[in-house]
């Protein structure tokens, strides 16, 4: 039983890669435009370097590649190159690169929390995708005009998400620009003092001994809902709390106002949102503000956006840290993904594995838990996320 259980381990790898290569078989493979002008890498299950600089000409040999060698990891690069096969990026001659935005929770600040089980991971799962249909929506579809065509939206597999823009005019954009959209998402060196509309007037006051003289009244209005950009997204924000702000009651009313720094007779809920923001002290407007941006910044991978020869997982492929699917998806889809049944790529077979962490672990939002140092017998699908985790080992006593 000791032997068996030494070499756990290595059968574990055996076994995802068995797996892998059943996938593979018969996988939805979704090749990047221009593929065999990409440069591909794999990692494999023992580890040690990425086997790079690979170049496919047709799908068949992609396909082929996949089902034979079943990597742990599979990757095409965001560039196109005259020659995706040399060795170095001089040799390659870019030719110019996909945009692409990494969401990923592991950067979202509310990690913190997840560290601190003040929430659990599933929840933070929650707002990356949320950021991501942001981005989507508000950003790539709204703000810069882009089509559903222009973007192709994925799962990672893992703790995250993928969007790729493919219009041909952001093909050739330098590092320094792509870095300067990410720096845009996440209101660096946004000016917040120009985010209310300036609707101030000048009114003349009689004083003695001087005559009349004019005053500026300063006024900040909220702008319209439609704005673009950063006013209208933090517009919107505003007028989703104020919408909320009258559903609330007692005590959970009373922590968002302290959170906003108003209080009752500051709000007449009587009337719009827009009137009664635009009756509200300065110093509550600005905090308004300054918490709309704080929930609405979306955090990219800033060195992935600016990479213009950065590798990116291959859609259809499965992530070798999970066993999940790298899954393709629309905007609409996006609003409602969910990785724990829209991105597994196995069945309900019972497999025996054996935790080998010391706390217990959990598959999405419950969907399978296995405790320390336990052994259990689990639907295929959690047993390898679990294994793929190196969370879990293969059991191989009878």
């Amino acid at each position: 039983m000791s032997l068996l259980k030494d070499i756990e381990p290595i059968k574990t790898k055996d076994y995802l890669k068995d797996k892998f290569q059943e996938y593979y078989k018969n996988a939805d493979i979704t090749l990047p435009p221009r593929f065999t002008s990409r440069e591909w890498g794999f990692l494999r299950w023992k580890g040690g370097i990425m086997n790079r600089h690979v170049n496919f000409r047709t799908m068949k040999e992609v396909k082929s590649y996949l089902a034979r060698i079943a990597p742990a990891h599979c990757y095409h690069s965001v560039a196109y190159y005259k020659d995706p096969s040399k060795n170095t990026m001089i040799d390659k001659e870019w030719q110019g690169a996909d945009l692409i935005f990494d969401l990923d929770a592991d950067h979202l600040p509310e990690m913190e929390d997840v560290k601190k089980g003040k929430i659990p991971f599933s929840k933070l799962m929650g707002y990356i995708r949320e950021q991501t249909y942001r981005l989507v929506v508000d950003v790539l579809l709204g703000d810069f005009g882009l089509s559903e065509e222009d973007l192709l939206i994925t799962f990672s597999g893992g703790r995250g998400y993928h969007v790729h823009v493919r219009t041909p005019e952001l093909l050739t954009l330098p590092s320094g620009a792509r870095r300067e959209i990410a720096d845009y998402l996440t209101g660096k060196g946004l000016d917040l003092n120009k985010i209310l509309i300036d609707a101030g007037y000048t009114k003349e006051y009689p004083i003695r001994g001087k005559g009349i003289e004019r005053k500026n009244l300063g006024v900040e209005k909220l702008p319209r809902k439609d704005a673009k950009g950063w006013q209208g997204i933090i517009t919107r924000y505003i007028h989703h709390t104020l919408d909320d702000l009258r559903e609330k009651e007692g005590d959970e009313k009373k922590t968002i106002m302290k959170k906003f720094g108003v209080s009752n007779d500051m709000l007449n809920f009587k009337d719009n949102n827009n009137s009664i923001f635009n009756k509200l002290p300065k110093t509550p407007k600005r905090l308004f503000v300054k918490i709309a941006l704080k929930e609405t910044a979306i955090y990219p991978d800033e060195p992935v956006t600016g990479d213009i020869h950065r590798l990116i997982r291959l859609p259809g492929s499965l992530h070798g840290g999970s066993g999940l699917k790298v899954t393709t998806m629309d905007s609409k889809k996006l609003e409602r993904f969910d990785p724990m049944k829209d991105a597994i790529a196995f069945g309900n077979n019972l497999v025996k594995i054996r935790s080998i962490v010391s706390h217990p672990v959990t598959m999405g939002d419950g969907l399978a838990t296995l405790k320390p140092e336990r052994v259990a017998e689990l639907p295929e699908m959690a047993a390898i996320y679990f294994m793929a985790r190196n969370w879990a080992h293969l059991v191989l006593e009878t």
